[in-house]
């Protein structure tokens, strides 16, 4: 299995695909999403008009600084339980009880205008409700489960290999760049059944979307979009003919699946290409976010390192806690379909709702002392990957990768150091370093 590069997203890429005819068709789709947004921002509630016994807050979970270091504004949040951001018009839940109960009641907090701060609606599996979302998850759910996805694990170790290789012979590597962000969405393109030729394109594409994920600002927002829009282009254009390719060549991959739900009915055009992408950027983010955080902690922790290589059976203890204490999704946005009381206060109807993951499992009234990593803790009702019918569909996945990794990464290291400093990634609601410098101790 071959690991994927960063080249920079090129329409002329890939020989034999109908770029103009996909540049036609995304295009179309991006005037309507944006202008239906916009109305649907103008159908929220007003977060002004809550009662005035409802604490305010200027705490802004895009601001750089919230992004860098979040956990004391988690902590004011949570002291006061509910509390609203009139500038940002959203009311925010940060306490474990408040953000569990939420996410467990999809038909109430609904994802239908999005999970950000602005409202999107787009017909994907994280932005849709049920019945379209049960719809959309029985796609895939087969080849997620986690006995299909063991027979992954020689080839996780495979792409993990290199890295690890010149980690013990002791080299200096960046533990992120080098493994942690290509090794994920190589996972998906071979299971999705991207031809191994176009690994490295397919790879670059997934580098520019996952700035979906909210820019930072206007600027940056124009800036990337070229590239956003190339990548669209190009993946629509691939999955059109991979899928296609499948009528007459069905093998046991993704794009198998797909194609035979297209047939049956259940996926339009839109909602294939959508599917695709969410695969690539959410999956990817979430996995290489986990495991630069868990390079991280093994670097700057030797007694805990050696602790897991003595007894294995506590590597998975350890990844759970790592998702706990780390959260690499920070937050989501909901929008109520009708009134919710948290305690004595009552949220209305159509008011957005920010549910704040990372800080539920940091909640002292859940889990004791909670910003301490404790491998020995019983993390059940964890919120790493969310709860609910939105529970993370590639949650077994990204498990199976981290515990895969760190195995393997035992077996060849005996120690490791920091060898320089980490650098932690900018993109609001997600949280994972971008750069894990290391090397032996």
């Amino acid at each position: 299995m071959t690991s994927l590069t960063r080249p920079r997203p090129r329409l002329t890429s890939i020989p034999g695909i109908g770029y103009l005819e996909a540049a036609r068709f995304v295009g179309a789709q991006i005037p309507p999403i944006l202008a239906a947004g916009l109305r649907e921002d103008r159908r929220i509630t007003r977060a002004s008009e809550a009662p005035a016994h409802v604490p305010r807050t200027l705490f802004d979970p895009t601001h750089p600084d919230a992004v860098a270091s979040p956990h004391a504004d988690y902590r004011m949040l949570r002291a006061q339980g509910v509390a609203v951001n009139e500038k940002l018009n959203v009311w925010m839940l940060s306490r474990y009880d408040h953000v569990s109960d939420a996410v467990r009641h999809p038909d109430i907090f609904s994802s239908a205008k999005g999970i950000f701060l602005r409202s999107v609606d787009v017909p994907n599996l994280i932005t849709r409700d049920r019945p379209d979302h049960t719809r959309l998850r029985s796609v895939m759910t087969p080849h997620f489960h986690p006995k299909r996805l063991g027979d992954l694990a020689d080839d996780i170790r495979q792409l993990a290999d290199p890295a690890i290789s010149r980690l013990a012979q002791g080299e200096t590597v960046d533990f992120t760049r080098d493994l942690a962000i290509p090794l994920p969405i190589s996972v998906i393109a071979q299971m999705l059944g991207v031809p191994t030729a176009d690994w490295a394109t397919f790879r670059g594409w997934s580098d520019h979307l996952a700035n979906v994920f909210g820019p930072e600002d206007l600027a940056s927002a124009v800036s990337f979009w070229a590239d956003v829009f190339s990548s669209m282009v190009g993946l629509e254009a691939m999955v059109r003919r991979e899928v296609a390719r499948r009528t007459s060549e069905p093998t046991e991959d993704l794009f198998t699946a797909i194609e035979q739900a297209v047939a049956a009915g259940q996926l339009d055009r839109f909602e294939v290409f959508l599917y695709v992408m969410i695969l690539i950027v959410a999956g990817n983010e979430t996995t290489s976010n986990l495991l630069g955080m868990v390079a991280d902690r093994l670097a700057a922790d030797p007694e805990l390192l050696e602790r897991l290589r003595a007894d294995r059976t506590l590597v998975p203890a350890f990844v759970e806690e790592m998702l706990r204490w780390g959260s690499p999704i920070q937050w989501v946005s909901r929008v109520t379909n009708e009134p919710y009381l948290v305690g004595e206060t009552e949220i209305p109807a159509g008011s957005r709702v920010v549910l704040f993951l990372a800080s539920a499992n940091r909640d002292p009234e859940r889990f004791q002392n909670p910003d301490r990593v404790d491998i020995t803790r019983r993390n059940a009702g964890m919120l790493g990957f969310g709860a609910g019918p939105h529970f993370c569909l590639g949650a077994h996945l990204a498990r199976l990768e981290v515990v895969t990794v760190v195995d393997h990464l035992l077996d060849n290291v005996s120690s490791l150091r920091a060898a320089g400093p980490v650098v932690w990634g900018t993109t609001p609601s997600l949280r994972g370093p971008t750069s894990v410098p290391v090397r032996l101790r």
